[in-house]
């Protein structure tokens, strides 16, 4: 059976969800895996072993980019898709391909009235997490899909790749060392500017910035890996380096953070104003502030606390070990 999946956005959500896409591979190798996103994602599905077809949407090209994608999957003969997204868009692309539609029922969508779309409406046993989301729905297809903790390959070109930039920065590319991620500190996600000198604690550490962050500057005496549009395999030759070397990550709850740890590297999630019930990676240890404001959990974009986001200002010494629900607890 030919199985579509749609998850257009965003970047960490579409790496947690191919936890439950190889899951299915592994369990039917003979059903063809097709996986519709957005173009600036699709690098990140190169190089999965068996057969996958991306096909990458211009989410900015309107209605001409829509035809075209639409004729693309038409042409793919699926039997079956599965909206692992759950707003308009993704269901109406699904839609699209001519099969028949599963998705997450109403109270598990981004965008509830969007089940609409649907032919098959599936209630989750738990938040709308999209790892959650997406094992429910593929488990639908396939029961015996065991769902394991999402993997990010990289050829050996691209992680030499990586050797190399690292070594231009000044750290030493065969001994283990430290990414920590960072990002706008005006996000209330980022790290705390203040607190980046410890996460450092005197080893081999480097700073991960995205494009977001590019004229951003930190007061840290240490090399930055500036990460451009594009780039995506860079950082998933960067994650795959990492854990061959037995390096760490510690970032927040952001994509590059999500990418990393699929590509296998031991990871460390501070979490301030999210729930990481609902957003955390799989198999990473997550770490909160021990006292949290009553404003937390939030998703806000803008922080509305008197002081700040106070809810990020911790480190990994006096952060508490946020236990993981049992779906994210995978090996």
């Amino acid at each position: 059976m030919r199985v579509l999946f749609v998850r257009l956005s965003a970047m960490g959500d579409l790496v947690q969800s191919l936890g439950a896409m190889q899951a299915l591979r592994a369990a039917r190798p003979d059903w063809p895996i097709q996986v519709c996103t957005q173009s600036t994602l699709a690098p990140l599905l190169e190089q999965q072993p068996g057969a996958w077809t991306v096909i990458a949407h211009d989410r900015r090209g309107g209605l001409r980019a829509l035809l075209a994608t639409r004729r693309r999957l038409r042409e793919l003969g699926c039997e079956v898709a599965v909206d692992l997204q759950g707003n308009w868009k993704s269901a109406l692309l699904a839609r699209l391909a001519g099969a028949p539609v599963v998705g997450a029922a109403a109270r598990w969508r981004q965008e509830p009235t969007s089940s609409w779309l649907l032919g098959r409406r599936l209630a989750i046993a738990g938040p709308r997490h999209p790892a959650l989301v997406a094992a429910t729905l593929v488990q639908a297809l396939a029961p015996e899909a065991i769902v394991q903790r999402p993997r990010l390959f990289a050829t050996e070109a691209e992680v030499q790749a990586a050797a190399r930039t690292v070594a231009l920065l000044g750290i030493e590319a065969a001994r283990p060392f430290r990414v920590v991620v960072v990002s706008n500190p005006a996000d209330p996600r980022a790290l705390r500017p203040t607190r980046l000198a410890e996460l450092a604690n005197g080893q081999p550490t480097l700073l991960l910035a995205g494009p977001a962050e590019e004229h951003v500057q930190w007061s840290v005496a240490v090399p930055t890996w500036r990460q451009r549009p594009g780039e995506l395999r860079r950082l998933v030759g960067l994650g795959v380096m990492v854990h061959r070397l037995g390096g760490d990550v510690v970032g927040p709850d952001q994509g590059a953070t999500h990418v990393l740890a699929a590509c296998g590297a031991s990871t460390t999630v501070l979490f301030g104003p999210q729930d990481p019930a609902r957003t955390a990676p799989p198999a990473v240890t997550v770490l909160q502030r021990r006292e949290l404001p009553p404003c937390a959990p939030c998703g806000r974009r803008v922080c509305h606390h008197p002081d700040g986001p106070v809810c990020m200002d911790f480190g990994i010494a006096d952060g508490a070990v946020t236990p993981l629900p049992p779906w994210l607890r995978s090996p």
